[in-house]
């Protein structure tokens, strides 16, 4: 069965803007480079690329540069648009000045909450800002919700997808229980009973799933470091996994996957090797 959108979800890349510095030891803008490099080689065609915020990691306007500069040429071969929500480390004006231009969202340099709707055939995806300037936590102001709530009150024909950069679930890990969305039931509330198939955030540095009002939400791995989520006695630590995540809608279903970066490949099957195994198993 062939999904009707497959949508690629990056998110947590905290580029940084002189070429070899790195974060957590990590090179981010290599690892970005590498996690796109794998999405161009699985020959998926996706609807659109959803960056989850913390594009950057101090909001400076070179990263957000770097960061047009290895994604814009993979989204034109692609064929998709690379969607951004903005993250607690990344800078509104920057972000619209060096990053989105005047494409969207105001003028560059505007301050406003980085919200905006995407079509996609028949899929609307819908970014919200969930930063509040200045601090690291995530919230949704009355303007926003009401905004959303206006936007969600007409169906799309093939549903909507809503992504932002806090997770509207509570948390396990004692630092991010400190920096999570504030108003999670106000935002619960809008979301009941709408024609949203699944939320998509990051922040948490850790691949995990849970639901609001019904509707999945999926947390999606980042591309610069994941942090652990069985670290002993309430610690924490960082692990170099990165990974992006595969979200594909069917006509009655919502389905995700995290797909590591640089794995170690194991068993592999050709297109009519997996054509034979198939036909072995007797399922017409």
């Amino acid at each position: 069965m062939t999904p009707e959108h497959t949508l690629i979800q990056l998110t947590d890349l905290h580029l940084v803007a002189e070429p070899g510095e790195l974060r957590h030891g990590v090179d981010t803008a290599d690892a970005l480079a590498r996690a796109l490099t794998s999405v161009e080689e699985s020959g998926v065609r996706p609807a659109a690329l959803l960056f989850t915020g913390d594009l950057a990691d101090a909001g400076e306007p070179g990263a957000y540069e770097r960061l047009r500069e290895i994604v814009e040429p993979v989204a034109r071969r692609l064929g998709a648009p690379a969607l951004y929500a903005m993250g607690n480390h990344d800078d509104r004006a920057a972000l619209r000045r060096h990053l989105l231009g005047v494409r969207l969202c105001g003028e560059p340099g505007d301050t406003a909450p980085l919200d905006h709707v995407t079509w996609v055939g028949g899929l609307r995806i819908v970014v919200l800002d969930s930063t509040v300037p200045g601090h690291v936590h995530g919230e949704l102001s009355p303007a926003q919700l009401a905004w959303l709530e206006a936007e969600l009150a007409e169906p799309a024909p093939a549903g909507t997808v809503l992504a932002l950069h806090h997770p509207p679930l509570p948390t396990s890990s004692r630092l991010s229980a400190d920096i999570q969305l504030q108003n999670r039931s106000t935002f619960a509330a809008i979301l009941a009973g709408t024609d949203v198939r699944v939320v998509l955030a990051g922040h948490t540095h850790v691949v995990s799933a849970g639901a609001v009002a019904g509707i999945p939400v999926w947390i999606g791995g980042a591309t610069s470091y994941i942090s652990d989520a069985l670290v002993p006695a309430g610690g924490e630590r960082t692990l170099n996994a990165p990974s992006v995540s595969r979200i594909d809608l069917f006509a009655d279903a919502v389905v995700t996957a995290a797909v590591p970066v640089g794995a170690e490949h194991g068993t592999a099957l050709s297109a009519v090797q997996v054509t034979q195994r198939i036909a072995e198993f007797g399922v017409a």
